[in-house]
């Protein structure tokens, strides 16, 4: 059995530098771009300390062209840290599968950074899901998702493909990719992200703020 610490399970997260007006655009309309960012930052901070929980290594992803556009914290926590690389996001998904399945690693997990209810727990079902499948996808409430993860033989490109990202079709019509190239699909618990006011005060209401609870 390996041991995961290793490299044979990764979990990439998809980062973006803090920079107010720059990350989690649609809520700072209504809370402001400094609190909107103060947030994001919390939310990487709680992801990454539930990455770390699950002691599988982590692969910080981050949209820009250097890691020190992050905080010193995100970098020093990661095992590695790569740029993005495509100009939307489905192409800069696969790219990261891409990359990390030339480098013997056999299931990796990709998730994003403004989701409070990925714990430990939902990444361990997540590899435990890719034991049983092709792919392992975790639904979002607004039709998106917010983890996807493929184990390398299974690993298809094609369900990036074609994407109108953003939207409440993205879920739909990535199954659909994936049925067409007969894969089979695990579905963890459905989770909310974060992108707007309502969606903030409905996971406050529920007391899922990670450092509230």
């Amino acid at each position: 059995m390996t041991h995961p610490n290793s490299n044979d399970k990764l979990i990439a997260l998809f980062v973006k530098p803090p920079v107010p007006g720059r990350v989690k655009t649609r809520l700072a309309r209504d809370i402001g771009a400094v609190a909107a960012c103060s947030l994001y930052c919390r939310l990487t901070e709680a992801v990454i300390n539930q990455a770390h929980q699950s002691g599988f290594q982590l692969v910080v992803m981050y949209d820009g062209t250097s890691p020190e556009q992050l905080p010193a914290n995100w970098v020093a926590s990661a095992w590695r840290c790569l740029p993005q690389q495509g100009t939307d996001l489905g192409q800069r998904m696969s790219a990261a599968f891409s990359k990390l399945f030339t480098e013997r690693t056999h299931q990796v997990v990709l998730i994003g950074s403004d989701i409070p209810g990925i714990d430990h727990n939902y990444l361990h079902l997540a590899f435990q899901m890719l034991a049983n499948h092709d792919l392992v996808v975790g639904p979002a409430l607004d039709g998106g998702y917010c983890l996807i993860g493929f184990n390398r033989q299974s690993f298809t490109p094609a369900v990036f493909s074609n994407i109108p990202w953003s939207t409440d079709q993205v879920l739909e019509l990535t199954l659909t990719r994936a049925a067409r190239a007969s894969l089979t699909v695990g579905l963890l618990p459905t989770l909310q992200d974060i992108d707007t006011l309502a969606d903030l005060e409905s996971v406050e209401q529920r007391g899922g703020l990670p450092w509230k609870n």
